[in-house]
């Protein structure tokens, strides 16, 4: 009977909870994009971005390294983007701030030399060397 209880409790509070939005600020940064579940318990995922870029331009290894080892309002799992999150950055790019009239590195690779990256002036996804030196903003997945 307290085991009926306590689901019953645990399933109150999990509907009476606040969905999650676009735009809310959430777990360290602020959320670009929610995919809903299919399963019958609802649960969000999706993807959250650093409210800023790293300070520097790097190249494609450098901020790789860099997210992959980033501690950031208390969270340890950030991470380069992949090429389509970017793209969700870029068209989020007004909501989110502080984007630079520049090119933003993706984690995808294109050749064992060069990977993807996006201009975020026009939108404009190029397959640049890893040696370039372009901004990073990193983002986590929840």
């Amino acid at each position: 009977m307290l085991a009926s209880f306590f689901g019953v409790v645990v399933a109150f509070v999990v509907l009476m909870a606040e969905p999650l939005k676009k735009g809310n600020i959430h777990e360290g940064g602020m959320i670009v994009f929610i995919e809903q579940s299919n399963s019958r318990v609802p649960q969000q995922h999706g993807v959250i971005a650093a409210l800023s870029d790293l300070e520097n331009p790097m190249s494609w290894s450098d901020a790789k390294a860099t997210c992959d080892s980033l501690t950031l309002k208390g969270y340890r799992d950030w991470a380069l983007p992949t090429k389509e999150d970017l793209n969700k950055l870029f068209l989020n790019k007004e909501s989110l701030g502080g984007f630079q009239s520049a090119d933003y590195w993706s984690s995808s690779a294109f050749e064992p030399d060069s990977a993807w990256s996006q201009r975020f002036f026009d939108g404009k996804e190029h397959i640049r060397s890893r040696e370039s030196r372009l901004r990073v903003r990193p983002i986590r997945k929840f």
